[in-house]
């Protein structure tokens, strides 16, 4: 007997797909791709704009410029930077959830989850031991953002996220006796869901100056973006008691999370002077999280890598550097650079998430080898260097294969807090 579940879901996503429109975007891009070089300033300034105004569906049909002229280049360059800016700024808005239905079985609605926004969830119950009883769902989601869809089934099934798993996506655990209920106990900002977590008053009884109140919040994000780190400054925070009266937050502090490979979430502690005790509760928080985030990976390949060999490639704002090949006693070492046009602070000394970037040597047959060890050989406010080390006898004829985002953005994600009860 087929499952009226399992056709329910599959219909659904195979509605979504066939109200997407075909598209003639590989075709259309071509022919502005060689508009850019018209003979007349006015077509290749035309050709230039209906690309951007394509959108960020340009960019997998655009050419590699290695072989075009110096004026298509320029303008394919400028073109790939907006666009691979587009599409990491369309990455941060929420996917949305459609599922509708009566006793719809955990595991299919994670997959329907999974394909529709791109989110990875893992059920992680027998990690810990629980029983991984079968549930099943009644839902009525209709182009529900991601955070508030998955909170509503987190509390529909008794479950919650365990944060420390180390694994791609986001695991789901059995949730304990006296947790609330996830939905609406923080709040939704694109595809970021914060919420205050712990709240503490202190009163130092020696010293004047040792009364705070500290307030800590919990930023998550989708799964499927990869944030560098998040930062919080003191001066972009406004807290309003139940009052009337504004509660002074740090002045000039920035609250910086670096974001470690595998974390679903980071906590940003926020410091306050302490309030009078008329004051019962924080009727509004706002703030500002200023995110930095990789944009969309760009592959650089390096064929018939030799002793001696130098070579560089350019993607949007980046350009991937190799400085050299050589032989290391029994290894071989490929050293090579990264360099941005416009890194921010993505590339302060603090942070290592450079050093994660894909990297490996390819063999004629498409064997894949993994470096046995890197060192990092200089770092600058828009470049990094890194010596990759390969355990193989010969590498003439091998690939090196590097990726990197091409651009890296700076975010703004502002949210606002209501009735966090004071202690």
């Amino acid at each position: 007997m087929v499952n009226p579940v399992v056709c329910f879901l599959a219909t659904c996503l195979l509605a979504a797909q066939a109200d997407a429109p075909a598209s003639d975007v590989p075709a259309t891009v071509r022919k502005l791709v060689r508009q850019l070089d018209a003979p007349e300033k006015a077509r290749r300034d035309e050709a230039e704009q209906k690309l951007l105004e394509v959108g960020s569906a340009a960019l997998d049909a655009l050419p590699a410029p290695t072989d075009a002229s110096a004026e298509v280049q320029l303008r394919l360059g400028r073109v790939r930077v907006r666009l691979e800016t587009l599409r990491g700024e369309e990455e941060v808005r929420s996917r949305e959830v459609t599922i509708a239905g009566k006793a719809l079985p955990l595991p299919e609605v994670i997959a329907a989850i999974d394909k529709q926004t791109g989110n990875k969830l893992l059920d992680y119950r027998g990690q810990f031991g629980q029983q991984a009883a079968a549930k099943t769902l009644d839902l009525e989601l209709e182009k529900t953002p991601f955070w508030s869809a998955l909170d509503q089934i987190l509390d529909q099934a008794g479950m919650t996220i365990y944060q420390y798993s180390g694994e791609p996506g986001l695991s789901l655990v059995n949730r304990s006796g006296g947790e609330v209920p996830r939905y609406n106990r923080g709040v939704y900002a694109g595809a970021f869901r914060i919420e205050a977590t712990d709240i503490t008053a202190r009163r130092d009884l020696r010293d004047a100056n040792g009364q705070a109140l500290k307030l800590q919040l919990d930023v998550a994000w989708e799964p499927r973006l990869v944030p560098i780190a998040i930062t919080q400054a003191g001066d972009a925070i406004t807290a309003i008691g139940d009052t009337g009266g504004t509660l002074a937050a740090a002045p000039n502090t920035e609250l910086e999370s670096t974001v470690n490979p595998g974390e679903a979430s980071v906590q940003v502690p926020l410091t306050f002077s302490l309030p009078p005790r008329a004051m019962t509760k924080i009727a509004s928080l706002k703030g500002n999280l200023d995110v930095i985030l990789p944009g969309p990976i760009e592959t650089f390949r390096f064929e018939k890598l030799k002793a001696g060999a130098k070579a560089e490639e350019r993607r949007a704002g980046v350009k991937v550097i190799l400085d050299q090949v050589r032989q290391n006693n029994l290894v071989w070492e490929v050293r090579v650079r990264v360099a941005f046009d416009n890194p921010g602070k993505a590339l302060e000394s603090h942070r290592t998430w450079v050093l994660h970037n894909e990297a490996y040597l390819e063999t004629a047959a498409k064997d894949k080898i993994n470096s046995a060890g890197l060192e990092t050989t200089r770092q600058s406010e828009n470049e990094v260097g890194v010596a990759y080390l390969f355990d193989v006898e010969e590498i003439t004829d091998h690939t090196f294969v590097y990726k990197t985002p091409a651009v890296l953005l700076d975010v703004a994600v502002p949210y606002e807090l209501h009735d966090i009860a004071l202690p």
